[in-house]
């Protein structure tokens, strides 16, 4: 069978989604991290762009220059630039990635058990599924192979066969004075405004960036300008267009940006401080990171939320929106646990799910207000933890199910 290069790399992209259940119960923090980034790489490649190639993956790595040559980071790093090669080669490469992952799995399993046929078939029925619409395979063939890839964990794990540290890292808890936190859909835009092209080269065009203030004060010296793709297959999605868009623009062009209606999903916060020095004003001391509705947890656009471009955002949905960052909560079953967004609840024992109606505790440390005590126990007094999870993944259409969900956000 021969496959297109978008059909070798969601092939590919499956196979290493089936191992990221055993790098997070066996590898550190970061090397989990690191290889959950690089596999959502594969994932942008689908559609009709070429299959993801060493370079895009040697990117996401580039955070981790410095790693050492023996260190479960760099051997994990090397692992998946060698499957990016692979996706763009024939067949020979592909089948030794094939002999690779179904031997792995032959190894961790019980010798009375079939974990390597597993796989095999695994890899069988993702070819199948490469024979749809490429955004169609990309969706079936990412969650079946989660959902496989933590099943096959599961089972290691009962088996004793996974060396998992058992000491997890400390709950993060997320800052609750952001106007918007991990997980809310909001409807985002940003009115056009004039500019004009300031340079074009062969894979970008860059425009003055009409809302940009320099900082006199900075060690970095920006020009003011803004790059755009020329191919927007080429880059991670961003939410701001040209209109004419950058393959029609050539140097001293006027042209109009902004953000054309869209709804996204926050996937990720950051704290400066001091401010962030980025050569602009103001310095800024938080940014968001959002993704289109319907997209997968990867390559997330970041937005400054104090910096003087007129983007409007509207929340559309906040799940468990009665609940704050940190909140210590009493479930059904009478079990204590604290709540992290959008929807993730720790106990002693780990993450749990919680048993509806939920009774708020403490909030900041101390005893809430009677409001908040009632606003909590009304919203979930009808329905269920994944009940809320489902309404969420219905207002951001994210390709997963519940479970996957659930993983994506926990930084434990």
């Amino acid at each position: 069978m021969t496959l297109l290069p978008w059909q070798a790399g969601l092939w590919v992209a499956g196979c290493l989604e089936r191992l990221a259940p055993y790098v997070r119960a066996c590898g550190t923090p970061r090397a989990a991290t690191f290889y959950r980034d690089s596999v959502d790489a594969f994932w942008t490649g689908h559609g009709e762009l070429a299959a993801p190639d060493a370079e895009r993956i040697e990117a996401v790595g580039a955070k981790l220059s410095d790693l050492y040559e023996d260190s479960i980071e760099a051997q994990i790093f090397g692992v998946v630039v060698g499957a990016a090669e692979a996706a763009r080669q024939p067949a020979e490469p592909i089948e030794q990635l094939a002999a690779w992952t179904v031997g792995l799995w032959s190894e961790l399993g019980p010798e009375d058990d079939d974990w390597g046929d597993r796989e095999a078939q695994a890899q069988r029925d993702t070819l199948a599924m490469t024979q749809q619409r490429p955004a169609e395979a990309a969706a079936q063939i990412r969650i079946v192979s989660a959902r496989l890839g933590a099943e096959w964990a599961a089972g290691l794990t009962n088996h004793g066969l996974l060396n998992a540290d058992p000491k997890r890292p400390e709950i993060v808890i997320p800052p609750d004075d952001l106007p918007y936190r991990v997980g809310d859909v909001v409807a985002v835009s940003c009115p056009w405004t004039p500019t004009v092209t300031t340079r074009r080269g062969r894979y970008h065009a860059a425009v003055r960036w009409p809302w940009a203030v320099l900082d006199p004060d900075s060690r970095y010296r920006p020009d003011g300008s803004f790059a755009f793709p020329v191919d927007e297959s080429t880059e991670p999605w961003s939410p701001y267009e040209l209109r004419p868009p950058a393959a029609e623009l050539d140097e001293g062009d006027s042209c109009v940006v902004g953000i054309p209606p869209i709804r996204c999903c926050v996937v990720r916060y950051r704290r400066y401080d001091p401010p962030m020095d980025d050569g602009f004003l103001p310095r800024c001391t938080a940014r968001i990171a959002l993704l289109p509705a319907g997209s997968g947890y990867a390559h997330a656009a970041d937005v400054w939320l104090e910096r003087a471009e007129p983007i409007e955002m509207k929340l559309l949905h906040r799940p468990y929106g009665a609940l704050r960052s940190g909140d210590v909560v009493d479930d059904a079953d009478g079990r204590r646990m604290q709540f992290v967004p959008p929807f993730l609840f720790y106990a002693d024992s780990g993450r749990v799910r919680p048993a509806w109606p939920l009774a708020l505790v403490t909030r900041h440390g101390v005893t809430p207000p009677r409001d908040a005590v009632d606003a909590v126990a009304t919203a979930t007094a009808l329905g269920s933890h994944p009940d809320e999870i489902e309404r969420w993944l219905t207002y951001s259409e994210v390709p997963y199910t519940a479970a996957v969900a659930e993983e994506l956000f926990d930084e434990t």
